[in-house]
């Protein structure tokens, strides 16, 4: 929330009123725009990935997590990434970062009904259940696609910044976890374990990047199947617009300090149990 001086007792219900008005619309812009349902996704999501990738490791004959360090890990995702802890604090970065200017021009979009349509569509495609099928379903509704359907596709991904929006956020919540645990642990360097992580991932951007901005048309490709050529233009149009390019970066920018922050309490919280486990030993 915007931190306002209060200049004279007279203004204190003002200031109040504006706050509680801003926070109101936030929230109302959260909903619509589907991050609301997104921010509680996030937890299953991660959840769900280290579920795989686990099995994934047991089945190439390789040990990742014991069941108790798996079970510690899971709850705490579940403490750290909390819906409504996610909820809250995106929810106050994005009064902070998103003006009421853009933020009328972005309810126009949202509030229409292909607007929602294609949030609803987004939101489904959150789901643990709905990224899995896209696993094996996107790369061969990518390889069916006209030429004009592939660039539309390609246009959104540059006007999302799809690659670079992707990596950063990759690097950071990785950076965030390994300076959680450096700091509950002892004798840890935290500053120079996630200095370190970072110069490493960052060395890798470029590869990160190209990736990322790759398998965002087969994201796409799943997401969007439903639309029409005309639906997706109007997509697109409105993703290249000045108001949904500032808004599109306010909300990058909010998730990744909502993310970072979470990631970095999970890091403590892991690292915390690490050093209890020692202690018993």
């Amino acid at each position: 929330m915007n931190c306002l001086r209060i200049l004279g007792g007279g203004l204190f219900a003002v200031v109040i009123a504006t706050g509680a008005l801003a926070q109101s619309r936030s929230e109302e812009l959260m909903r619509k725009s589907g991050l609301w349902d997104q921010a509680a996704q996030m937890r299953l999501q991660m959840k769900a990935g280290v579920a795989q990738a686990r099995a994934e490791a047991k089945a190439a004959g390789q040990t990742m997590l014991s069941e108790e360090e798996y079970g510690q890990l899971q709850s705490g995702i579940d403490r750290t990434f909390a819906p409504e802890v996610l909820r809250e604090t995106m929810t106050l970065y994005m009064e902070e970062l998103v003006t009421p200017a853009d933020q009328d021009e972005v309810m126009k979009w949202l509030s229409s009904d292909l607007g929602g349509r294609f949030t609803r569509w987004e939101v489904v495609a959150g789901t643990v259940e709905e990224i899995r099928k896209a696993e094996t379903e996107a790369p061969k509704l990518l390889k069916a696609l006209s030429p004009a359907r592939r660039e539309q596709y390609r246009r959104l991904s540059v006007a999302l910044d799809a690659g670079n929006t992707i990596a950063t956020l990759t690097i950071n919540l990785t950076t965030a976890i390994v300076y959680g645990i450096g700091l509950v642990m002892p004798n840890t360097d935290a500053d120079g374990a996630a200095r370190g992580i970072r110069q490493r991932m960052e060395g890798q951007r470029a590869g990160m990047v190209k990736h990322f901005a790759e398998r965002s048309l087969q994201t796409y490709s799943y997401v969007y199947r439903n639309a029409t050529d005309a639906q997706m233009e109007q997509y697109v149009r409105f993703a290249e617009s000045p108001a949904a390019q500032r808004y599109h970066q306010a909300g990058i920018k909010a998730i990744d300090q909502t993310i970072s922050q979470s990631a970095l309490a999970l890091g403590q919280d892991l690292g915390a149990s690490m050093q209890e486990r020692r202690n018993k030993s």
